[in-house]
């Protein structure tokens, strides 16, 4: 713990959220601003020449300090040491893979855990019912089928396969070009106009019943699918002792009532989740959607800091984890209240304009660099760090109960699950928030279903390698099906052959040609016709590429594809 400690001492605390405001409901383009600095939030705060008329400046006078608001006393010396582990420190849930996910030893297995048949089969249906408004303005109804559940895990597969390509952002016809230097893994499993309608018509809710839904809801094109998610990333594995809680900004710029603009962000506007991590593994367990002020209704609820981190906590409550949350969360009554009501304790840094905070903590003109003074109370300590001149972090924790640095802890991060997320992210440019906030739970399930393949199998993985098994293993039962097309070209065919390992064989209905056609590998100036095909592939066969072999030789030979 004294790592991710040190890692928010060093932390550039001058550059943090602050509370999120309400959104318009009725403005479909309204930004909510984030101004992530603190000197909106100082205006209480003493100049560095003020002190406090009731705190002499000689500490030995006063045993304790006393807050901006009179009331709050922090106590100068230490508290009696105990080496016994405190009670709400007690581990009552043992942290791993639950009963109901022990099973999956495959990965496509642990994908599925959070992407099972049946949601994909009500992702299918909402999409079909788009596809089927949309077909009349097609020439040809053949270009607008219905989907199915094969074909939308494939469509996932090479979204997977083109973030661990890091090729998320590139144009579709570069991924499925002709010109030697695409992919041909793209083309083998559909087209790109397939893909490119698959992408545009993808719905996860019914969009004739969508308006009623809203009259309460500004979540309701993705609010099933996304609770749904949440409920299994929550019934599949129990968290370490240590967990996190922090936002994640899902870059979007379109129209959205509960947009957000974040300054020091990477992607500066888009949809913001929190999001309760495993601090050591990385794991996400819980999620919620930041959409600003809900109609009244089932969804209307609090969206204050502390009223956000209750609902954030509500898998480890009274589990006797521990929490870091970062100064927009922070507060001395937070703190106490997750100590005695929910046996969480919890570290975090805090803001400046905290009334409970003593004036001498802010003032840093006396202060040496890399020095640090601590407070206590019955509940909590209080740290105030100085990592630069003129510069000032606080921090408290109701975990710690001595004022002991650990000078060994070296720099460690903290946003991991935003860096994994971002480095194979299948997120794709888009207009619609729903489908950015789908890209987000694609790559969470990446990261979570990786991490129960390696608790369940004891294998060890690069997740380059895992996001790369894993789309293959969601693409290949589409295109075995799809051999079975009949005007499949040979090359395409050969190709899919070569991907999936599996040889095409002619059926029934696919009697012998009768009419001549030309060879499929002499070049067209030969203008070489044949009725001959190939047993294997259905591709025309000219003699001089004809092989004759006895049936006991056929039976046994090997692959003359190649």
């Amino acid at each position: 713990m004294s790592e991710l400690i040190s890692s928010w001492l060093n932390e550039d605390m001058e550059s943090l959220n602050d509370s999120c405001s309400d959104d318009s409901e009725n403005d479909e383009n309204t930004i909510s601003v984030e101004r992530h600095n603190e000197e909106n939030y100082e205006s209480d705060e003493p100049t560095e020449n003020t002190s406090d008329e009731s705190e002499p400046d000689d500490e030995g006078e006063n045993e304790y300090y006393l807050g901006k608001d009179k009331i709050t006393k922090w106590k100068k010396n230490p508290p009696p040491r105990n080496t016994r582990t405190a009670h709400c420190n007690i581990i009552t849930h043992l942290p791993g893979v639950k009963p109901h996910a022990r099973n999956a030893k495959t990965i496509i297995e642990s994908w599925s855990l959070f992407f099972p048949d049946n949601v994909i089969q009500e992702i299918v249906t909402c999409t079909n019912i788009h596809l089927t408004k949309i077909r009349i303005n097609y020439g040809r109804e053949r270009d607008v089928l219905d989907t199915s559940v094969v074909e939308i895990r494939a469509l996932f597969g090479l979204l997977y396969i083109a973030g661990m390509m890091k090729s998320n952002h590139l144009n579709l016809s570069d991924l499925w070009s002709n010109d030697g230097l695409s992919p041909e893994y793209f083309r083998a499993v559909m087209s790109k106009t397939r893909f490119y309608l698959l992408l545009r018509a993808l719905r996860f809710d019914n969009i004739n019943t969508r308006s009623e839904r809203k009259k309460f809801d500004k979540l309701a094109p993705i609010r099933t699918i996304f609770d749904e998610f949440v409920d299994r990333c929550k019934l599949n594995y129990t968290v370490g002792e240590y967990c996190t809680i922090d936002e994640m900004l899902e870059g979007f710029r379109g129209k959205c009532s509960f947009r957000q603009y974040i300054p020091n962000k990477p992607n500066k506007y888009g949809t913001k989740i929190f999001s309760l991590v495993d601090a050591r593994l990385f794991y996400t367990t819980n999620m919620e959607v930041y959409v600003g002020k809900q109609p009244n209704g089932p969804y209307n609820q609090d969206n204050s800091a502390s009223s956000i981190v209750k609902r954030m906590i509500s898998p480890i409550s009274k589990t006797g984890r521990n929490l870091t949350i970062d100064n927009w969360f922070t507060s001395v009554p937070l703190a106490v209240d997750l100590l005695q009501n929910h046996r969480i304790t919890m570290v975090g840094t805090i803001r400046k304009n905290k009334r409970e905070i003593p004036p001498l903590f802010l003032d840093t003109k006396k202060r040496e660099v890399n020095s640090s003074k601590f407070g206590y109370s019955k509940e909590c300590l209080l740290v105030s760090y100085v990592p630069k001149k003129n510069k000032n972090v606080l921090m408290l924790s109701t975990m710690h109960k001595q004022g002991d640095i650990d000078v060994e802890s070296g720099e460690q991060r903290v946003d991991v699950v935003d860096e994994l997320k971002a480095e194979y992210s299948v997120a794709r440019i888009s207009c619609r928030w729903p489908l950015t906030i789908f890209f987000s739970l694609m790559n969470i399930a990446g990261i979570n279903s990786q991490i129960i393949y390696k608790a369940n199998t004891d294998t060890t993985i690069s997740r380059r390698q895992f996001l790369k098994s894993l789309g293959q293993d969601l693409c290949k039962p589409f295109m075995e099906q799809r051999l079975n097309c009949k005007n499949l070209s040979f090359d395409l065919r050969k190709q899919i052959n070569r991907f999936t390992g599996q040889i095409s064989t002619p059926t029934q209905e696919d009697p012998r040609p009768t009419e001549r056609v030309k060879c499929a590998y002499c070049p067209a100036r030969k203008n070489r016709y044949t009725v001959v095909k190939c047993a294997r592939c259905s591709g025309p066969l000219c003699k001089e590429h004809t092989l004759a072999l006895c049936n006991l030789c056929n039976g046994n030979h090997r692959d003359l594809d190649d």
